[in-house]
């Protein structure tokens, strides 16, 4: 990443060379992050996916005109509504059950890759969801959108996926056919500004955040490696 045409939003464009690390996606978000207060919802993963976080945060400093803004507290819900899971075979069999490609409403979200009915351990705990990945999915530029992403993982042309053909150990312990994927649309919403913001980047970053303060590391595929 880094180069001219890069993303406005810093999403993944395949095709090119792209290392994708976890603390790269959460790193920004941290810096706003105070520590949890009693109102905040910041569920652990041992009863399940979060559908509901909300956090307090600290807006940055800005200046609009000869006016400046110092830091305030404001406090930001993000509501996941994650549709029913599919297996990656079933997607690659049957097109017709991915997001839609012509609503802009479905092509913005977060999206999780797990072993359906599998935990697995991790460094703090044992995870219940069997979850190895979290993207998200949509581009201000319109390339990138719900579907691309999930039809390049049935398809196998996702980095994650594409994996599978180098690891034995993968493939022996949890088979491509047992891969599934969930996903959850994300709408924009204005930040302290006013502006209009993405909210599939937070999303990401907040289900990432949670499960690294959970299990004390990111799920398998996020890490850099």
């Amino acid at each position: 990443m880094g180069e001219a045409e890069e993303d406005e939003d810093g999403e993944i464009e395949y095709g090119r060379e792209y290392v994708h690390t976890a603390d790269d996606a959460l790193a920004e978000a941290r810096k706003l992050l105070p520590r949890l207060r009693d109102s905040d919802i910041w569920p652990g993963w041992e009863d399940g996916v979060p559908t509901f976080l909300r956090r307090t945060l600290w807006t940055p400093r800005f200046q609009v005109g000869k006016v400046r803004h110092d830091h305030r507290e404001v406090q930001t819900t993000v509501k996941y509504s994650w549709v029913k899971p599919r297996l990656l075979s079933e997607l690659r069999d049957n097109y017709g059950l991915l997001p839609s490609s012509k609503y802009s409403s479905q092509w913005y979200g977060v999206y999780r890759v797990f072993v359906p009915g599998v935990s697995i351990g991790r460094f703090c705990g044992v995870d219940p969801t069997g979850t190895i990945y979290i993207g998200r999915a949509g581009s201000k530029r319109g390339w990138s959108i719900l579907r691309t992403r999930l039809m390049q993982l049935a398809k196998r042309e996702h980095h994650v996926t594409q994996a599978w053909d180098y690891h034995d150990a993968r493939q022996q312990k949890y088979p491509w056919s047992s891969l599934a994927v969930s996903w959850a649309y994300t709408e924009h919403w204005i930040d302290h500004k006013g502006d209009e913001v993405m909210g599939a980047p937070l999303a990401e970053s907040w289900l990432l955040d949670s499960y690294n303060d959970w299990f004390g590391e990111y799920p398998p595929m996020n890490e850099k490696g």
